[in-house]
């Protein structure tokens, strides 16, 4: 059993980290902390944990050695902690966007938090893409939740040659993506009925996006990226607009998604005329850590569009943070990730 802590665990990522590795054949959860619950249960802010943990909330200045700790600090908290903290730990996840970008980048989209020289790189966490680099890696950043969903649908197609370098994205989200602190945009009276477009341009995912793809496919695209909230909890819908380098035939795309992705367990390719619900949706997705993906095609106007649909919790964050786990311990990689979803929800 591996000797697992929780850094930040009263969140909603927090939440889903600690319900996912508490029911793990191959951990035990031995510290989760969070300075406003300390003394308190963990069912206190997370009541459908009740029965699941005697473990009480540490402050984070608690925390003790451990072999591997999952950080899920907002922006900036595991940057402030790094000297004290990477000496308690032998390997960190870290699901903030603290360690995500190259150094440029990060400098570019995150001024307000500017990363020392002396941090050492994380390994990517997108493990369809990444899983090689997992087993020796020591620091591992789990990608952002918007990103994800966006990279799971432009990597095949990038990769394949099929696409120019400039890239549209439009990525719905429900409100839980805005974490467990609520302002005046994502309270209850405010946010349960919305449907508007709540970054149109600039938003950091942009950066990470065309960071990630370059990376891993050595094409730095130019990515118009947008946000939008919709009135659910949870759930990420992602619509990747992509345009042919060349003259395509309809199966072209789907081809590249299906060789992508045959052999991974947690993408799910919709394929036309196999499903009641031809198009991807967050629902059936809730508490999994699956992503569900389709790709429809213009060849006249030479338009390719993905969509992608993962729960932002899960698969989005805390379900992937599992995966690189795995990974990282030499274990089978859906080990503790077996749920299904429900339906109807």
């Amino acid at each position: 059993m591996t000797r697992v802590a929780v850094l930040g665990a009263s969140g909603y990522t927090g939440g889903e980290v600690l319900r996912l590795l508490l029911a793990h054949p191959g951990v035990e959860v031995v510290q989760a902390t969070s300075d406003q619950f300390a003394g308190k249960r963990l069912d206190f802010p997370h009541p459908n944990l009740r029965g699941m943990s005697a473990l009480r909330f540490v402050p984070h200045d608690a925390l003790e050695p451990c072999e591997l700790l999952v950080s899920c600090m907002p922006q900036g908290g595991l940057l402030q902690r790094w000297a004290r903290v990477r000496e308690l730990a032998g390997r960190i996840i870290d699901l903030s966007a603290d360690f995500r970008l190259d150094p440029a980048d990060h400098e570019r989209w995150y001024k307000k938090h500017p990363r020392p020289a002396d941090v050492p790189r994380f390994v990517y966490a997108l493990p369809e893409w990444t899983a090689q680099q997992l087993p020796e890696a020591r620091y591992v950043a789990v990608p952002g939740c918007m990103a994800h969903a966006s990279l799971l649908g432009i990597l095949p197609l990038v990769r394949a040659g099929l696409v120019k370098p400039e890239l549209v994205v439009d990525a719905k989200t429900g409100s839980s993506g805005g974490g467990a602190t609520p302002d005046r945009a994502s309270h209850h009276p405010e946010r349960a009925s919305a449907l508007r477009c709540y970054r149109a341009v600039g938003h950091r995912h942009t950066g990470e996006i065309e960071n990630i793809v370059e990376r891993l496919t050595q094409t730095r695209p130019s990515v118009h990226f947008s946000a939008t909230a919709v009135p659910s909890v949870r759930g990420i819908l992602a619509t990747v607009h992509a345009f042919a380098s060349r003259p395509i035939d309809e199966n072209e795309p789907l081809r590249a998604l299906a060789t992508a992705y045959r052999e991974k367990p947690f993408v799910r390719l919709i394929r036309p005329n196999t499903s009641a619900s031809p198009f991807p949706e967050p629902g059936p997705l809730q508490g999994t850590n699956y992503c569900d993906l389709a790709v429809d095609v213009d060849t006249e106007r030479g338009r390719i569009v993905v969509n992608v649909a993962i729960d932002n919790l899960v698969k989005g964050a805390a379900g992937t943070a599992v995966h690189a786990m795995n990974l990282m311990l030499g274990r089978p990689e859906t080990e503790g990730l077996g749920f299904r979803g429900l339906h109807p929800i």
